[in-house]
């Protein structure tokens, strides 16, 4: 499988699910993580793609055949006038992605990737920053794909593979 398999195999699905669900717009709103839910629904969407995904195994979130896919929700202090201002630590949100990038380099499956929710997202400086050390550590650029939730919060799905 590759980047792009894995992309057009679920991003469409996951963004129309995150996009009508009312329950994860408060989430977004209180800038609250999801990533259970992200597990179950990506789990889902591969099995009825017909890949025999399985969660929790080997201390990896999502696995099927030679794929390991490790994921995270990556909530943001950037204001948007729509989430509550709050102040959520995202410098330790991407050391987090970075250390299962990390983690996913050391384990001998052959196909690897990072899968992670940005919200609310806005493209700034300081948000680049962020997101060339992902890709520094991925040893090339993570695409991303841009959503609303249901409740206006701007958010962001990136998908990378571990060089």
């Amino acid at each position: 499988m590759t980047l792009d398999d894995l992309v057009d195999a679920t991003s469409k699905d996951l963004i129309r699910r995150i996009s009508r669900s009312a329950a994860l717009g408060v989430f977004a709103k209180r800038r609250a993580k999801f990533e259970g839910w992200l597990k179950v629904e990506l789990v889902d969407i591969l099995i009825s793609k017909g890949y025999d995904a399985i969660p929790e195994q080997g201390l990896i979130d999502v696995t099927f055949r030679d794929v390991a896919i490790e994921l995270k929700t990556v909530n943001t202090n950037y204001r948007d006038g729509i989430a509550e201002n709050t102040i959520r630590p995202i410098t330790m949100n991407i050391n987090a992605v970075v250390h299962d990038i990390n983690n996913l380099r050391l384990n001998p499956v052959e196909t690897k990737f990072v899968i992670f929710i940005v919200f609310p997202s806005i493209d700034n400086d300081r948000w680049r920053r962020h997101l060339q050390r992902v890709n520094d550590a991925l040893g090339r650029a993570c695409c991303g794909k841009h959503f609303r939730f249901k409740s206006g919060v701007a958010g962001t799905i990136y998908y990378g593979q571990v060089a």
